[in-house]
């Protein structure tokens, strides 16, 4: 037994067929609109005009309006809009609190540290000025460095680790703090607390690594400590106003804005979190698109760090100290590959003081840096695209004259105000999925058809209509 087989047409057709029978049959049984009366047999030739009329002006619409909307889905548009009002903040941890006193030595402890070093007596009133100096530095103030450049022996102490000297002579954590407690709780200041290196110089931090989360909301329900401002242990030397610096910023972020704290106060710090992110559809942008730069991208920050716009910052300050001066000051760093400085650079940070003053991001620069051949720093930092933003409401109390503290100390209390968290998400406008709704959309009302439809139009003529030519001219 034979069997003979044939190629099958999805519509059958005769052995003599033309091309507007093969049309015809496709119409026949096809779902897109306009089609079957175009080709009816019986359709009149003006009414045969008048439908190929409106199916092209059909066809001009689906293409325009898809020309639109393709061009709405390359323009790649974001948006922010609030995402969720109620996020609990035991989601969050408890945001870590930096302390300094403002005279960042204890000048108590200079004899010691002379005797350690075996210093002079040639050589004490140099070395003694340059713990002054030391004693109120903080990043862009190198001019407390700027008469070191005229000492003739400033070089007889250059071999002086004065990073590891001025951690040495810094206040630990029982001669800065007292009368410590936590969720109401008292707690040992010093094992709460521990030494942190900040933009300020040797400072004391709290909850950087445990990063302890707290559901408790209002005043004495977060951290209290008493700092002590021991007056008479300050540096001679130093003139500038007394009192204390506070940092208030989320963990993994190594500085933020300081807030300073006069002595004999009071200090009630509230704090309310705003948490911002980008979604999963803005990740087929790249950063300079959305403007926000996610973990695992790879940009400048702090060596062993995750990236923060805050620890971009840092290292670029880092990486312009190193193209002034060839070097960077680590005391403010984490410990890191940079060149630390070393006594005879310190006139370099003086001499370049106001350079490093100027930061300006992309788009600043004409407003920050008044002249052309004035120099400065050009940080190209992005946001995170997970960003937690702590707010302070800060109220200061002055203590009344009968009971304020001899050593000029301050009670302060830091904690939340709100159990909430307010959420801010970052899209797209038009995603993806959102151009091919649309797109199917605009071909239903246009042509009335669907993906079915597209099928067979596909299989048609790529099936169809090469078998028809091959039986007809073969």
């Amino acid at each position: 037994i034979i069997r003979l087989t044939s190629f099958k047409l999805a519509w059958p057709q005769s052995q003599r067929q033309s091309w507007t029978q093969l049309l015809s049959i496709y119409t026949a049984g096809a779902h897109i609109h306009g089609f079957y009366q175009l080709f009816w047999p019986t359709m009149r030739q003006r009414m045969r005009i008048l439908w190929a009329l409106a199916l092209m002006s059909a066809c001009y619409v689906l293409i325009y309006v898809s020309y639109l909307l393709a061009e709405r889905f390359q323009r790649r548009t974001i948006h922010t809009i609030v995402s969720n009002s109620h996020w609990p903040i035991s989601s969050i941890a408890f945001p870590v609190v930096i302390v300094c006193n403002k005279n960042r030595l204890n000048w108590s402890r200079v004899p010691l540290i002379k005797q350690r070093y075996n210093i002079s007596d040639k050589q004490s009133p140099l070395f003694e000025r340059v713990l002054s100096a030391y004693d109120a530095l903080q990043f862009q103030h190198f001019q407390v460095f700027a008469e070191l450049a005229a000492e003739p022996l400033l070089h007889t102490l250059n071999h002086l680790n004065f990073t590891q000297i001025v951690t040495e002579l810094a206040w630990r954590c029982d001669e800065l703090l007292a009368d410590c407690s936590w969720h109401t709780q008292s707690v040992d200041c010093c094992e709460v607390f521990r030494p942190r290196r900040v933009l300020l110089g040797a400072c004391l931090e709290f909850n950087e690594l445990e990063q302890r989360a707290s559901i408790e909301v209002g005043k004495g329900k977060g951290l209290r400590a008493r700092l002590m401002l021991n007056a008479a242990l300050h540096a001679p030397a130093n003139a500038l106003p007394k009192g204390f610096v506070l940092n208030i910023l989320e963990p993994t972020v190594w500085f933020n804005f300081p807030i300073e704290l006069l002595p004999h106060t009071n200090v009630d710090i509230g704090i309310t979190a705003v948490y911002h992110y980008y979604d999963e559809n803005t990740y087929v942008l790249n950063s300079k698109q959305r403007e926000c730069l996610h973990e695992n991208e790879q940009f400048k920050t702090l060596q062993n760090f995750n990236y923060m716009l805050e620890n971009c910052q840092a290292e670029c300050q880092q990486l312009y100290m190193l193209r002034y001066c060839n070097c960077s000051l680590d005391l403010f760093y984490p410990p890191s590959n940079h060149k630390p400085c070393q006594l005879a650079d310190l006139s370099c940070l003086a001499a370049n003081n106001q350079h490093l003053q100027n930061y300006a991001e992309p788009g600043e620069e004409a407003f920050v840096v008044q002249r052309e051949t004035e120099k400065g720093m050009h940080c190209d930092c992005q946001l995170n695209c997970k960003s937690l933003t702590l707010l302070t409401d800060i109220y200061e109390h002055v203590q009344p004259i009968g009971v304020q503290q001899q050593n000029g100390s301050i009670m302060m209390d830091v904690y939340y105000k709100r159990k909430d968290i307010l959420v801010y998400k970052t899209s797209l406008v038009y995603s993806w999925l959102d151009l091919i709704v649309s797109f199917g959309g605009i071909c239903q009302l246009c042509l009335g058809c669907s993906i079915i439809s597209l099928i067979e139009l596909c299989y048609f003529t790529l099936v169809d209509v090469p078998f028809f030519c091959w039986t007809r001219f073969a």
